[in-house]
């Protein structure tokens, strides 16, 4: 099956909306008031917001933070400490006014084969568009803290893509507002990983599947957007500002770490100083504790003398000990061999009783075995009777292309509970799932299981999403075999359960007399009659 690309860029170091003048360039760009002639105000679609992104932005900031910003400016007894205007005062803080995410499924050479087809120009960028605006519902479902202001898709550059500016909230600061502009707080690592590049992924391969019969490839490692040709130019216009600030910066940076080295060197010349007087004073104390120690090892050597006499005095005892040990040893090597001659005698006698218990357990193995099988194949025998109607079930949904509700509010219904057993995730893919061992279709491209979507991902709801052919391992569309989805063509397991039941049949018959108790054979036929008349 072919794979997409898919990337989630976030705007950051030289492309930080740190500025009203870079928010300024973004606006200008993403809505194409350029007057450049690479750009194309038709070829943008806007899915959020309006045309002038600035006032977006600041109703953003007027909707979440008007209440913090009362409650901070209330605590102030200092006029000057007290802020008018949010947006304007973060404008002059070189901090993260906004934040930018550009996503795009599909590289270039993808989008020119889809857009050959002249034709279905129109219905593709419909179709590009919904994925997009599925990607757009999902971030802000998942992403609550990051405040959507305005979304937009180009169409005018490598590839489509869209460009969605918003607002990151972070929550519960107790220096400042307590509510305030805050972008560490919510893209995290642990966001960018779980959200952006697994869960949105998954999303667009979901719609890329649905709308272009391909998927989303796996997160590689490394960069995965680079900045267009027309992007690029939107920069330079701010990149004069930045040279010049920068290099303010930077003199300002060497003037400072100068003066911290300066300031450095006079330490060092003083500890230096410092140094030498606790030398001189640590050589005479040096003197003083060599005599010290000369006394002490003359007192530590006699008293090694008068340990070493007492050690050998010591050695003199345990050789006698040993001498006592090795007696008693051979004493109990003696009682061993006694004990041993005594133990041969009971395990003679032991393997005689043995081998007559071992005749017994082989005669009750064999009826215990016989025993077993029976139970087995009675589970067997019931379990393929109650999956029978519910194959027969999803089949029908299959065949009528209806969606697949599997829960109810009091938990999982008998059909939810037989397809969590069969289920089997896409590789790579876990909310797709097929069911091959349940049925499938004979159709003009081959053997095919439908695929379905896990819509939440816990196994209550599914959606069509499309076909797999079982041979060729490639995913087929709805639209291409829809006429063949029917009855005639299924391929169910509902033949090889009735295969199941008359082997079930033909070894009870064959079951001796003795060994078909009257509970066995009265149930089996009522459970065998009762499958009869419901086919």
């Amino acid at each position: 099956m072919n794979e997409v690309s898919y990337s989630a860029h976030i705007s950051n170091g030289k492309s930080a909306l740190n500025s009203k003048g870079r928010l300024s360039g973004v606006a200008k760009h993403n809505l194409r008031k350029y007057r450049s002639k690479e750009y194309d105000r038709e070829n943008i679609v806007l899915l959020f917001g309006s045309t002038n992104l600035m006032r977006d932005v600041k109703k953003v900031y007027q909707d979440t933070f008007s209440e913090a910003l009362e409650q901070y400016n209330q605590k102030q007894t200092r006029a000057d400490r007290r802020i008018d205007d949010y947006f304007e005062h973060l404008s002059g803080k070189n901090q993260d006014m906004a934040v930018e995410i550009i996503f795009q499924c599909g590289d270039k050479d993808f989008w020119e084969d889809v857009f050959m087809e002249t034709d279905k120009e129109k219905q593709n960028k419909e179709n590009i568009c919904k994925v997009y605006d599925t990607l757009l519902e999902q971030l802000q479902k998942e992403m609550p803290d990051f405040k959507v202001a305005n979304a937009v898709v180009h169409f005018d550059e490598a590839s489509p893509h869209m460009h969605v500016v918003g607002v990151p909230i972070g929550r519960g600061f107790k220096r400042g507002l307590e509510t305030k502009v805050s972008k560490r707080s919510v893209f995290t690592p642990k966001t960018l990983e779980n959200i952006l590049q697994n869960s949105l992924r998954q999303t667009a391969s979901v719609e890329m599947l649905i709308h272009f019969g391909v998927l989303v490839k796996d997160k590689q490692k490394g960069k995965n957007y680079d900045l267009t040709v027309a992007e690029y130019k939107v920069q330079q216009e701010t990149k004069r500002l930045e040279m010049v600030a920068g290099f303010l910066e930077e003199k300002q940076d060497r003037l400072f770490n100068a003066n911290q080295r300066l300031e450095q060197a006079e330490k060092e010349v003083s500890e230096a100083e410092r140094r030498l007087s606790d030398t001189k004073t640590e050589i005479i104390g040096a003197e003083e504790d060599l005599i010290q120690i000369k006394t002490e090892g003359r007192e530590m050597k006699q008293k090694l003398m008068a340990e070493q006499e007492e050690i050998r005095q010591e050695n003199l005892s345990l050789k006698t000990d040993t001498l006592i040990l090795h007696s008693d040893k051979e004493r109990l090597l003696r009682d061993v061999r006694k004990a041993t001659d005594e133990k041969e005698q009971i395990q003679v006698k032991k393997e005689g009783f043995l081998e007559d218990i071992g005749v017994l357990d082989k005669e009750f193995e064999k009826r215990l075995d016989f025993i077993n099988v029976l139970d087995k194949l009675k589970a067997l025998f019931y379990k393929l009777l109650s999956m029978i109607p519910l194959v027969r079930k999803f089949a029908k949904f299959v065949e009528e292309k209806k969606d697949i509700r599997a829960a109810s509010p009091y938990g999982y219904t008998p059909l939810g509970r037989l397809l969590r057993e069969y289920r089997t995730s896409l590789p790579q893919h876990d909310r797709l799932v097929t069911f091959p061992e349940i049925a499938s279709w004979q159709t003009s491209t081959g053997e095919v299981v439908p695929v379905y979507e896990d819509y939440n991902g816990r196994g209550t709801e599914y959606r069509l999403a499309g076909f797999w052919n079982v041979q060729k391992e490639q995913a087929v569309k709805v639209s291409e075999i829809r006429e063949e989805i029917m009855p005639e063509n299924r391929i169910c397991t509902l033949e090889l359960a009735e295969v199941y039941v008359k082997a079930v049949e033909s070894f009870m018959e064959d079951m001796e007399p003795e060994e078909r108790t009257r509970e066995n054979r009265p149930m089996y036929q009522r459970q065998n009659e009762e499958y009869i008349q419901g086919r």
